[in-house]
């Protein structure tokens, strides 16, 4: 009897430890580790570590700027000519001011560094105030509670220019920001966020004002769970490379670019979620890729955009293809000048399809498209007249009302389409007070004007006359354009350089080169000091890089001791048992 009394202790005690164990599991951090759950991040956009705005810093390195002197407190930075330099990977917690000084971070081409702003401003005068000349990655966390400004001069020192440096945040490799914190970045000179790879936002309270773009990248930007608002001289945000694969993704969080050029700008773009509000005065979101690499795919997420003022501007442009799977994009182009609401590129082989989602597109009649006929969803188009501020109706044959908008611009041609429009159904759309009966056949449109007078129609997603669309890739990208700004140096208009790419981008300025530094000793005193890379915060002293493959390493250990324990104790139960 005692035995089994002991046997039925031993089982309940390797339970309890599974129990323990799992509970460790999930939550992770009580061991220093990362739950393998954590990993599982959707679309394959965005990374463990670029979601991690939780990270540890008790052990890092802590910078206190100030123009009297800055203090660092720890290993991996060193102050040199007012500029404060990164140098080794791990973990670093800035505060303070700095009126007239750049953060520089400088490492190893594999050292991934976390900064966290708690309280700064940071100003350089003719220089970016925050740079990255190498790192793998940079990981730039705003910390909870905290207002932080980030800004620069008018013009830019020559040597600065030369390198490239264009933008208040300039980073040569991957940069990610996240946090819940607030980040204010005013560009006097060109653009506020400079990203020569992949620039990744997933977090934080974001306000950029930017003399030309918001934020420009080589490769990509990825947006999650942040606010951000833009008001910009040139494009609110856009990507551009040599190899036709820049791409924008937007998976949640809000966009508000209340002052640009173009809104979104790039050779693929995505939006699969969050609020997007934008007030171009060109396009408002433009894959300007060529041919079937253009692509603009909406599948989720609330789109609006209105531009009151534009010549030749369209609310969707791809130079290919455009795809609505769901969401709500709601698109209001003045009338007349060449605007038109949907523009893809049909004249390449490209497609405007609609198959989920809510679609109200206003614009120009002159050159206006719908969508294709074999949409899977049903829609309608229409040449009607109707001025600023007019409301469109839509109800189905039983006077059910399916939608309602005020449109804020004057417009000549209206696509509608949302999940209750059925081919074969007979709805009724009112304009401006006068209405009419259409049969939703995704092939033809009625036409009226808004006054009840009828007018002349046009065959879904075709053109009047065989006029072609204003074409992006027809143009020279120096050509002047209607609207566009003037370049803040003088130099005549605005034009859209290439990022750098490996090949052409300019080398690392001697600035920032290790022949001009000081000897890194100087950061422990003496070269006696000076640990090795092993004990470098983020490496020895750190319990475990965030997010990385250490964390992993214990998860799945911690996961086979708790899977081991669970079935020790009922192998045990059930001997007893049977």
């Amino acid at each position: 009897m005692s035995t089994h009394k002991r046997i039925d202790s031993v089982c309940i005690a390797a339970v309890l430890l599974a129990i323990v164990l799992t509970v460790l599991l999930i939550n992770g951090r009580a061991l220093g580790i990362v739950s393998v759950m954590s990993a599982e991040v959707s679309d394959g956009m965005f990374t463990a570590k670029d979601l991690d705005a939780d990270w540890n810093p008790s052990s890092a390195t802590r910078i206190m700027l100030s123009d009297q002197g800055t203090a660092i407190d720890g290993n991996g930075a060193y102050v040199y000519e007012g500029n404060v330099c990164i140098a080794y990977a791990g973990t670093y917690v800035l505060t303070g001011e700095l009126t007239d000084g750049s953060v520089v971070i400088d490492a190893d081409k594999s050292d991934d560094i976390w900064i966290l702003l708690d309280d700064v401003t940071l100003h350089c005068d003719d220089d970016a105030a925050f740079r990255v000349e190498q790192a793998d990655k940079v990981f730039l966390t705003l910390a909870e509670g905290t207002k932080n400004t980030i800004s620069s001069g008018a013009q830019y020192n020559e040597e600065s220019i030369a390198s490239g440096t264009d933008g208040v945040i300039y980073s040569r490799d991957d940069l990610t920001i996240n946090g819940t914190g607030e980040l204010v970045i005013d560009a006097a000179y060109r653009h506020g966020i400079v990203c020569n790879d992949d620039c990744v936002i997933a977090g934080g309270d974001i306000t950029i004002n930017a003399a030309e773009d918001g934020i420009h990248a080589n490769d990509s930007v990825r947006i999650r769970d942040a606010a951000i608002s833009i008001a910009a001289g040139d494009d609110g945000i856009t990507v551009s490379n040599d190899e036709e694969t820049s791409f924008i993704y937007v998976a949640s969080g809000s966009i508000s670019i209340s002052e640009c050029y173009e809104g979104l700008e790039a050779v693929d773009i995505t939006i699969a979620g969050g609020t997007i509000d934008l007030a171009p005065t060109d396009d408002g979101i433009n894959a300007n890729g060529y041919g079937e690499n253009s692509v603009i795919r909406i599948t989720g997420g609330d789109i609006t955009i209105i531009n009151p003022s534009g010549r030749d501007a369209d609310g969707l442009d791809s130079n290919g293809d455009i795809y609505i799977e769901g969401g709500r994009t709601f698109i209001s182009v003045t009338d007349g000048g060449g605007n038109c609401a949907l523009d893809c590129g049909s004249e390449n082989g490209g497609e405007c399809i609609v198959s989920g989602g809510t679609v109200i597109a206003c614009g120009g009649s002159a050159m206006a498209e719908g969508f294709d006929a074999d949409s899977p969803q049903g829609f309608l188009m229409h040449s009607a007249k109707g001025a600023a501020g007019t409301t469109i109706r839509l109800s189905d044959s039983q006077g059910r009302e399916l939608l309602s908008e005020e449109i804020p611009c004057s417009f000549s041609s209206a696509v509608i389409s949302t999940p209750a429009l059925k081919i074969g159904d007979i709805c009724t759309i009112e304009i401006g007070g006068a209405q009419e009966q259409v049969t939703i056949d995704n092939s033809s449109q009625e036409s009226f004007m808004a006054m009840g007078m009828r007018g002349g129609g046009m065959r879904g997603g075709s053109r009047p006359n065989g006029m072609k669309s204003f074409d992006k890739a027809e143009t020279s990208e120096v050509e002047k354009k209607p609207g566009r700004p003037e370049r803040s140096d003088g130099e005549g208009q605005l034009e859209k350089p290439k990022m750098f790419d490996g090949e052409s981008q300019p080398e690392r300025p001697a600035m920032f080169d290790e022949r001009s530094l000081p000897d890194k000793s100087d950061m422990w005193g003496n070269d006696e000091n000076r640990p090795n890379r092993q004990e470098m915060p983020g490496n020895g002293e750190m319990p475990f890089e965030p997010g990385g493959a250490q964390g992993q390493g214990s998860t799945l250990i911690l996961l086979g001791i708790s899977i081991l324990a669970l079935l020790s104790g009922l192998f045990m139960a059930m001997k007893i048992k049977y």
